[in-house]
């Protein structure tokens, strides 16, 4: 189906946004709703925050109903806005391959911010401050104190709160910004935004990541949405290895581009997701005393199973690694008020802690209001998923 704005000659026409005016180039797809007129049956397009009179060019004989919404892509500009109606299927295809072609530009650059936590602490605590800049000193030491502190994350409202500021909804944010002091708050105190003015102080300090030292050792497991959630490991602080002030600051820059780009492969993932079992993957460095640590969060919603028990079946992943001892891996699931958890380690002795604990945990679980199905304790690590998704990031041709 081809659409042709009839007012449209080339020149904006009154009341289109300049957000949409830049967005009207050849190929471009857009968002539109069709209207009705009710007495002379003018059809309508509502593009963005305007209204413009279109008619049929080519296609379906009756053209859009009333209400109904769907997306165009630019055919030309001129003489008339030209409008061609793009199938769900060629539209999942295009998300697809955006998807795909922003996982290829962030996932070889992604690290574990596990690094970049210890050398944040490192300096910190004094022991790098003294031959780096002081403005970069200062905006480090910032940037540790802004990480959620790991003792008082066993509050509610704290966990919340750094699972919002974690900067996996720092674009959300940033659109909901109505100018309100809680908004601009929950903007500036982002972990994400702090970290990109840690990296464009260290910018100008003149620090490039590309000539930081080259770090492979470092596990850090891929973000997917139906992978094991494994921990990621605590790692030394390595400014102590290096000698100068410039090597320091090229070894934050490479650690802050390496995690900005990790943050932003998970929100890729987050986002590429579809059916009816949704899953929201959070990464959020911690500070442990004065050491760093990382708690990795899975929040899956679903919705498969409303129709059977009433209201939507969640459940809540997190890992963290213990040191020497091991990782720790729990998983809480909610189906309506009845409450099912399980808690695995990789030490014995940390799951013979846990067997003990447990009956203190279901009195708690019971006092507020909750049905406990179970609460399991095992040793090891959950297995994998077969229904993992892949994407091809790589062709290859012979």
């Amino acid at each position: 189906m081809r659409l042709d704005l009839v007012t449209y000659r080339g020149v904006p026409a009154t009341g289109t946004s300049t957000s949409l005016l830049a967005e009207w180039r050849v190929g471009t797809i857009l968002q539109a709703v069709a209207t009705r007129d009710a007495s002379s049956g003018q059809l309508f397009l509502q593009l963005g925050d305007s209204r413009y009179p279109a008619r049929l060019a080519s296609g379906d004989e009756d053209g859009p109903s009333e209400g109904e919404k769907m997306s165009v892509r630019v055919l030309r500009t001129s003489p008339v806005l030209a409008l061609e109606r793009v199938p769900e299927q060629a539209r999942a295809s295009a998300s697809a391959e955006v998807v795909t072609d922003a996982l290829r530009r962030y996932v070889p650059r992604q690290s574990s911010p596990a690094p970049l936590s210890s050398n944040l602490a490192f300096v910190a605590r004094g022991e790098g401050a003294q031959s780096l800049p002081r403005n970069v000193a200062q905006v480090a030491t910032q940037l540790w104190d802004a990480l959620p502190d790991m003792d008082a994350m066993s509050d509610p409202m704290t966990l919340e709160r750094a699972l919002s500021r974690s900067g996996t909804f720092l674009e959300a944010a940033l659109a909901k910004d109505d100018g309100t002091p809680a908004a601009r708050a929950a903007v500036a105190n982002d972990l994400k935004n702090l970290m990109l003015q840690f990296a464009r102080v260290l910018r100008e300090h003149g620090a490039k990541p590309s000539a930081g030292f080259a770090d492979t050792g470092a596990h850090a497991p891929l973000p997917s949405a139906n992978a094991p959630l494994s921990s990621l490991g605590a790692a030394p602080a390595t400014l102590a290895l290096l000698d100068t002030p410039f090597e320091q600051m090229n070894e934050l820059a490479r650690q802050t581009d390496g995690a900005l780009a990790r943050m932003t492969t998970t929100q890729v993932t987050n986002s590429a997701q579809d059916g009816p079992t949704t899953s929201t993957l959070i990464e959020v460095p911690v500070r442990q005393d004065d050491r760093a640590n990382v708690l990795r969060f899975r929040i899956e919603r679903d919705g498969s199973r409303k129709q059977h028990s009433g209201g939507d079946s969640w459940a809540v992943e997190a890992a963290l690694d213990l040191g020497a001892v091991g990782a720790l891996h729990a998983r809480v699931s909610l189906n309506g008020f009845r409450v099912g958890v399980q808690l695995r380690a990789d030490s014995p002795s940390i799951v013979e802690m846990l067997n003990a604990r447990a009956p203190e945990l279901e009195s708690m679980l019971r006092e507020a209001g909750l049905e406990v199905d179970r609460i399991v304790c095992r040793h090891g690590m959950p297995a994998g998923d077969a229904g993992q998704r892949l994407t091809r990031l790589l062709d290859v041709h012979a």
